[in-house]
């Protein structure tokens, strides 16, 4: 499994995020839609529905506490269904699983607020929604929607109240490729995109993992803003600036809507066209980033990255009125550069591929990675200049990236043999939180579930 910074096996001040023994894995498949007319209406009616619900649980629950000083919980809510359904006929024909989904996403919401001050981090408490900041439907069970046809001529997806929406080749294939491998279709989400689009993501449960042969070789990768990946052996990834690129198109956007007014038709229009442009270049990211991940993952057997505070990194230095900050032009230059290089997307397709081949990674201190000599171990800031390394004692020169990737290696090395020592400890599995019913049901909607998704 892939674990989060706070649940990561610590072994010294290294942590293990994925520890590559699941034999299965849960794995989504993102694919776009094309309802007609009359379809899109319903949808966007569903939406409306879910950011109505959403608003009306949060209420509940603070109103009951600031009241009564009761906690609501989400099962709580589940169980007030009944009367909903019965003060408002209108949301019978989309059946439970929206409003189910719903509350189940205010509960992760309170989740992360009491994990976050528990954590001593700023906690956001939850706040209402607009139909502008929430664009998503969320099914939390295989209920209320299937997946048809998949293997046949006419595959689709079927969502109550909606009907069935007819889906591409390419989306058809790309999901019975996980229902090949043994894959039950979980939850689903459908969102309206910015530019107007939309698109769902069926989330599969027990993918039957693809383990590579066995190998021992450590491999460190140094994340950077001029070269996005360097590995030991010398090997420097370079990924294009694709929202670089876009800039040009994206500033004369904006002059366009600058001198439009608010609210107006071509308004919205100049925002459904930016929106385009944001995602074409966040595609064409996502796209590189899952290519070289497949490539690193392929080269070594244990993979070594930093461990890196990016949200930190790419704070703002505008300060306040009453403390303002310096050099707030060149960071955000920075900040600009960094989002580009994606780092952080690398690292998540890292760990993805490597939890299903059966890879360790681990997350390592990044604390004079680009000072240190790979060869003997010294460590002064006069060794680097720019992207050269030059060790002032030992005298070994190297790719400074190149160089920062063999230390890595060697401190991931390091932790590896100390968790092989200790007896290979595993990373926590999370408990699944089952609904309040009897298994039987559960087993006999899943069931129906996967019989529609391969009829």
């Amino acid at each position: 499994m892939i674990a989060s910074d706070r649940k990561a096996l610590r072994v010294g001040s290294a942590k293990l995020v994925v520890d590559g023994t699941d034999e299965t894995v849960c794995r989504k498949a993102e694919i776009s839609l094309s309802p007609g007319r009359v379809k899109a209406r319903a949808l966007s009616q569903l939406v409306a529905l879910s950011v109505e619900t959403y608003n009306a649980a949060l209420e509940h629950r603070r109103g009951a506490w600031a009241r009564a000083g009761v906690s609501v919980s989400r099962f709580d809510q589940f169980n007030e269904i009944p009367d909903v359904r019965r003060c408002r006929p209108d949301v019978v024909r989309f059946g439970n699983g929206p409003i189910r989904g719903a509350i189940s996403r205010v509960d992760e919401a309170f989740s992360a607020f009491f994990a976050r001050r528990a954590a001593s981090e700023t906690p956001g408490y939850p706040r209402f929604k607009s139909r502008r900041r929430l664009r998503t439907v969320f099914y939390d069970e295989p209920v209320n929607w299937a997946l048809r046809g998949l293997g046949g001529p006419h595959p689709g997806l079927y969502v109550k109240g909606v009907g069935e929406i007819a889906l591409t080749g390419n989306a058809a294939r790309q999901l019975w490729r996980l229902l090949e491998r043994g894959g039950e279709p979980r939850i689903l989400t459908i969102t309206r995109t910015a530019s107007g689009s939309w698109r769902a993501t069926v989330g599969f449960r027990g993918v039957k993992a693809e383990p590579l042969s066995a190998s021992d070789q450590v491999g460190g990768v140094d994340r950077g803003v001029t070269v996005t990946a360097a590995l030991p052996d010398g090997t420097l990834l370079v990924m294009p600036k694709f929202l670089g690129e876009a800039r040009e198109a994206i500033a004369d956007i904006g002059r366009q809507r600058a001198r439009l007014p608010e609210r107006s038709v071509e308004w919205t229009r100049c925002n459904r066209a930016l929106a385009k442009v944001h995602a074409t270049a966040r595609r064409r990211t996502e796209n590189w980033a899952r290519h070289c991940a497949r490539d690193i993952v392929l080269r070594y057997g244990v993979i070594v990255l930093e461990d890196l505070n990016l949200t930190a990194m790419t704070r703002s230095a505008r300060g306040t009125p009453e403390r303002p900050g310096k050099g707030v032009a060149a960071k955000k230059g920075l900040n600009r550069s960094l989002q580009e290089a994606a780092l952080g997307r690398l690292a998540y397709w890292i760990c993805v591929r490597a939890e299903e081949a059966g890879r360790r990674v681990w997350k390592v201190n990044p604390k004079n990675t680009s000072r240190e000599c790979a060869a003997c171990g010294h460590t002064e800031s006069a060794n680097r200049h720019q992207s050269h390394f030059a060790c002032r004692r030992c005298g070994h020169t190297e790719h400074a990236d190149v160089n920062a990737a063999q230390v890595l290696s060697a401190r991931g090395q390091a932790a590896d043999a100390a968790w092989v020592a200790s007896g290979r400890p595993l990373l926590s599995r999370p408990v699944p939180r089952n609904r309040r019913r009897k298994e039987g049901v559960i087993a006999v909607r899943a069931g129906s579930a996967r019989h529609a998704a391969v009829a």
